[in-house]
């Protein structure tokens, strides 16, 4: 069983290998490849079969001595295996050789057995092969054989030249009725199997045709498609760029630190950024029913519909005013861009808001003028400092001789001369304090003391220049004590009360109110009288030095006949409190009075119960071991006790000059140092700082110090020493503590990997 299936495998193999060999390899040519496979099923099956067919028959024939049939099928199958070993032969005389061999089979078969035996039906497939192998044209040629055969066949039988011994037909009619039945027969097939094939080829070129044309067309569509996406991707992306770009210069626009308008020629706005929107108040929506005119100040608005086209033959850039929403004036710098977007011409303004700029113009001219006026003043300070112990003593001769020739001298004439001699020296010994007080750039030496007591005092001391006037002293009850300078409050109001001495010098019923009270963590201490008043323009100029009402400059007659100002009283006074970090205000009106104000801080000895507690949930440091060095023993007091009670429990040592500040840091290992600027002796607080940070460059260190020098010194060393803090002198308790923290804080993240 098993060699019978590998015998079926190898023919079918061997069918396969000359099939390949037989059929087009272009088998785009539908009908040619059938064919040639019809063909090939003709010649392979009919050369195998008929191969053991003439095994087995040859016996037989040689028997009946049908040697003629021996040759004609030994010559079918030479010819059938040469038409498949040989595939050099071309299509069409191998479908002719085939059919040639059919014809040949069946004419062999009729004559020698008989024209009712298989040669008609071999005829038969020999007309029909035709029309199916060569088309329609070889059918007829093939028929056209077989009637011509059929004749002679016929003719020959008729004349009892052939065939006598078969017996055929029971008469000639019905020989030839079955003759042109076989013919009519076989012409109707072949005719209609070829006619068939050619329609058939026919239908299949035009398959072919229209496939091709529909590939082409399909090939054109799909190029169009892919064209169609690749151009509506590029689209895309072009679109999407597009967006992008423009949300990235929208940003660009609404986020610019610049006002920026795009305007019509015809003034009006188009579009605006947030920044218009914070500079003159208006939405948005609001400023695209808007034009330029709207937003332009009343005094320099320009004719509506024209601005833009004026502008264009003026400067590009220029200074204006335009007006906010709430109508406040605000002056501005514009620069004009033409340009053209769409078709259509528009003008890009940027604008800046310059209130800021010449504000600060303004009070760095003022600040120039106030330099100027120091320069003059620190020289003549200087020049007073050097004359003063002179001056003085001059004017003490001048002021004990003039005292004793009064005591001595009874003339009228005469001692009215003496008096007027001893009221110029008590002038020039005032003009001598004030300007030497002013010249000087001293910082406060702080103690606590009562204001009221101080008031007291000061009063006393003027107790003669206050004969006549009515003293009226308001102390509300409470007021702690004061944390400041004795001498500069003493000074301050001395000059106050002095001033108020000089304005009711004309008034009937002269009156001077001093008042004294605390509110909100603060001191506050009035001087109020009635007299002549502060011109409204001068309530600002009162304060810069030199500047004095008195004297020549009373052109109004306010004061009496011999007072006369230094024109420093104010200015000290001011600058005293603000080196307090007080305020100092002023109410006056002609003729009615005149009230100073002063409020101070107030600082306490140590920390309140609520405010030990709120550091006791923000301290995070504490017990630590501090330096401080302070040269005033009341602030010394007050920040020792601070540190070292609850809730801050740190371990302090305590110096009062830098160099007992230098030895203890020499000898222990602080944690962080608290620094006073200015120290008696010839080392001062740098010093210090400069001998800590040879041994120690991280220990964090405060500065407490409100010098002008130090001030300016301050600002550079503090972008190169990370580890130090500044407060200002005097401080309240809770900025000290909290910048102890602070700077203790930032040693330790820095040293945190």
């Amino acid at each position: 069983m098993q060699k019978k299936y590998l015998y079926l495998q190898k023919i079918k193999d061997l069918s396969s290998v000359l099939l390949e060999k037989m059929v087009p390899l272009d088998r785009t040519e539908t009908l040619t490849y059938w064919r040639a496979r019809i063909l090939f099923s003709i010649i392979f099956p009919g050369v195998l079969i008929g191969l053991f067919v003439f095994i087995f028959t040859i016996p037989i024939l040689i028997k009946q001595n049908l040697w003629n049939l021996v040759v004609s099928y030994g010559s079918a199958l030479l010819i059938g295996i040469c038409l498949l070993l040989f595939p050099c032969i071309s299509f069409t005389i191998r479908a002719t050789t085939t059919l040639l061999i059919l014809y040949g089979i069946g004419l062999t078969i009729m004559i020698f057995t008989g024209p009712l035996s298989g040669g008609p039906l071999w005829l038969f497939c020999f007309s029909i092969f035709s029309g199916i192998l060569l088309g329609s044209r070889a059918a007829l040629v093939a028929i056209l054989t077989n009637t011509i055969t059929l004749a002679i066949i016929g003719y020959f039988i008729i004349n009892s030249n052939w065939g006598q011994s078969y017996s055929f037909f029971k008469s000639e009619q019905l020989m030839y009725l079955s003759g042109i039945s076989f013919l009519f027969l076989n012409t109707l097939t072949a005719i209609s199997i070829s006619v068939l094939i050619k329609a058939m080829t026919k239908f299949h070129e035009k398959e072919k045709s229209l496939v091709k044309s529909l590939r082409k067309e399909q090939i054109q569509l799909m190029t169009a498609k892919n064209k169609l996406e690749n151009e509506f991707e590029e689209r895309i992306q072009r679109e999407n760029e597009l967006f992008e770009s423009e949300k990235r210069f929208r940003l660009l626009f609404e986020e610019a630190p610049d006002t920026i308008f795009i305007i019509a020629m015809n003034d009006r706005i188009l579009d605006a950024n947030k920044a218009a929107t914070k500079m003159l108040g208006y939405g948005h929506k609001e400023f695209q029913t808007m034009t330029i005119a709207d937003i332009q100040a009343p005094k320099v608005r320009g004719k509506a519909g024209s601005i833009i086209k004026n502008r264009q033959t003026q400067s590009p850039f220029f200074e204006t005013l335009d007006i906010h929403k709430n109508g406040t004036i605000v002056p501005v710098e514009v620069h004009h861009h033409r340009m053209r977007i769409e078709d259509e011409d528009i003008v890009l303004s940027v604008v800046r808001d310059t209130t800021y700029r010449k504000q600060v113009e303004k009070e760095k001219i003022k600040t120039q003028k106030i330099i100027g006026e120091q320069k003059k003043l620190a020289f003549v300070g200087e020049i007073a400092g050097k004359m003063a112990h002179d001056f003085n003593n001059i004017l003490g001769v001048i002021m004990g001789n003039t005292e004793l020739a009064l005591l001595d001298n009874m003339n009228p004439e005469t001692r009215k001369t003496f008096e007027l001699i001893f009221e110029q020296t008590i002038r020039g010994k005032n003009l001598t304090k004030n300007l030497v007080a002013f010249a000087k750039d001293q910082e406060p030496k702080q103690e606590f003391f009562r204001i009221n007591e101080k008031i007291d005092l000061v009063v006393n001391l003027l107790r003669k220049d206050l004969e006549g006037i009515e003293i009226i002293q308001d102390y509300k009850p409470g007021v702690p004590e004061l944390l400041a300078d004795p001498g500069m409050i003493e000074h301050a109001l001395v000059n106050l009360i002095q001033n108020s001495i000089h304005a009711t010098s004309l008034v009937e019923s002269p009156r001077i109110i001093i008042r004294t009270s605390c509110l909100d963590k603060n001191i506050i201490f009035e001087v109020e009288d009635n007299g002549c008043g502060i011109p409204m323009e001068h309530l600002e100029t009162i304060y810069e030095p030199s500047f004095t009402l008195k004297g020549t400059r009373d052109v109004a007659g306010s004061y009496k006949s011999g007072i006369k100002g230094t024109g420093y009283g104010m200015a000290n006074v001011k600058k005293y409190i603000q080196q307090h970090k007080g305020n100092l205000s002023v109410e006056s009106v002609v003729g009615k009075g005149t009230k100073f104000t002063i409020i101070l801080p107030v600082f306490k000895k140590e920390l309140t119960l609520k405010e030990k507690k709120e550091f006791q949930k923000e301290i995070k440091h504490s017990g630590k071991y501090i330096l401080l060095m302070e040269d005033e023993q009341a602030i010394l007091d007050v920040q020792y006790r601070i540190l070292t009670q609850e809730p801050c429990n740190h371990e302090v040592d305590t110096a009062y000059n830098g160099q007992v500040a230098m030895d203890l840091f020499e000898r222990n290992k602080y944690d962080l140092v608290s620094l006073d600027y200015i120290l008696p002796g010839e080392i001062n607080g740098m010093d210090v700082y400069h001998h800590i940070r040879a041994l120690n460059k991280t220990i964090p260190i405060l500065f407490i110090s409100g010098n002008i020098e130090f001030l300016e010194s301050i600002k550079e060393l503090k972008q190169k020493d990370t580890f130090i803090a500044h407060l200002s002198k005097p401080c309240q308790n809770k900025d000290y503590i909290n910048s102890i923290n602070k700077l203790l804080e930032r040693k330790i993240s820095k040293h945190q990997p």
